[in-house]
């Protein structure tokens, strides 16, 4: 699959912006702050319908406008053409319309794994760093870009999660018992909850062949990259879907009056934690920076991979800024390791990385953004 063309239309700092994109490297050069990483996050539009790092769409607006239009052209691996609109306004009412071939798209959560996409950014530190939500939105949109049953298991179990706390809450305010409110919703609960648990255990055991052979690709084989995926409750590798509804019951039964104190659901996928490891020790506390990025960029990689195998097209890699966050070894090693993947977009605020790469052609380009706009298009990548 790949992208053929991308027009963007008072979104951040385009006022109207169009590309021809190559099928393999497009190289987006600037300075910070020029519009580079705006043309990614365009692109994460189209295939996901909304930003990779902004948390609303009105961030997307140029400055004091009410509303962005992005549209591109995909061609899929068996040659088909999808071209994709999403549409924003802020006023007179806020209103976003996503289209597929002039067709209307509802729910927008349709979408994803239609145009498998992986990106790297910056933005995803927080994937190795940060709290443990921000490893499960990763496994969670991996899976769900590859499995519309996951995505719908998730969409329902957000769902019951959002109406049982707020029983809980009322109930604590209120100082009254709610445990016959909570029967259906615990119901609920136990089904959707269970097959997110395995399926995610599943992935896990699946994505770990993927993350070793993509950090071996990068560093060698002197250090050894380890995924532990900890439900918040014990289960053993060989645990049933059945058998997880069944502790989950339990552990629900176990915390009903901790939970009604507490005023909010305290069993479930919701408190799973996923423990990345170099050498049996945990990245967080005890690997280098320079170990947590190469982590990343390797956890990246084998989503690539992962969703190549699993959704029968190939996605198209996204990588913004992260050549400059790496030392030159580790920068060319990558750069070489991407080459001839797929359709790759990269953003960098120097050509030097490039300077041997493919030389420029139909499939190979490189563009210059320069406050908002392309000026140079052209250049050997």
């Amino acid at each position: 699959m790949h992208l053929t063309n991308l027009r963007l239309r008072h979104f951040r700092n385009h006022v109207d912006s169009s590309f021809q994109f190559g099928s393999g490297t497009n190289l987006l050069l600037g300075d910070n702050g020029e519009g580079k990483t705006n043309v990614l996050e365009a692109i994460s539009y189209l295939c996901l319908t909304k930003s990779f790092y902004a948390s609303s769409d009105a961030l997307a607006l140029g400055f004091g406008g009410e509303m962005f239009e992005v549209g591109g052209t995909f061609v899929s691996g068996g040659g088909s053409e999808h071209h994709i609109r999403v549409a924003y306004t802020r006023s007179p009412v806020v209103e976003k319309v996503v289209t597929v071939d002039r067709r209307h798209v509802e729910p927008f959560t349709s979408m994803i794994g239609r145009f498998p996409i992986v990106i790297s950014s910056p933005e995803y530190a927080a994937i190795i760093a940060g709290a443990p939500m921000e490893r499960r939105k990763f496994i969670d949109l991996v899976i769900s870009q590859s499995s519309s049953a996951y995505l719908q298991h998730l969409i329902d179990y957000r769902k019951v999660l959002r109406h049982r706390n707020r029983i809980l809450k009322e109930a604590r305010i209120e100082g009254r018992d709610c445990s016959e409110l909570l029967v259906p919703w615990d119901e609920q609960l136990i089904g959707s909850g269970s097959a997110l648990t395995h399926r995610r255990a599943k992935f896990v055991r699946e994505f770990q062949e993927f993350v070793s052979s993509s950090y071996h690709h990068l560093v060698g084989s002197a250090e050894e990259p380890a995924i532990d995926y900890k439900p918040m409750i014990r289960i053993s590798g060989g645990s049933t879907e059945a058998e997880i509804g069944t502790m989950l019951e339990a552990n629900l039964e176990q915390m009903r009056s901790i939970e009604m104190r507490a005023g909010v659901t305290l069993i479930g996928p919701q408190r799973d934690e996923i423990v990345f490891k170099i050498n049996g020790l945990d990245v967080r506390d005890y690997a280098s920076q320079g170990q947590q990025k190469t982590f990343l960029i390797a956890l990246k990689m084998a989503e690539f991979f992962y969703l190549k195998d699993r959704s029968g097209e190939t996605p198209i890699l996204l990588l913004d800024d992260i050549f400059s966050e790496l030392d030159e070894h580790r920068a060319k090693e990558l750069l070489h390791f991407v080459e001839g993947l797929s359709q790759t977009f990269i953003t960098s605020t120097t050509p030097r990385f490039f300077e041997n790469g493919a030389a420029m052609d139909d499939s190979h380009k490189r563009f210059l953004i320069r406050k908002g706009a392309v000026i140079e298009e052209g250049v050997p990548v």
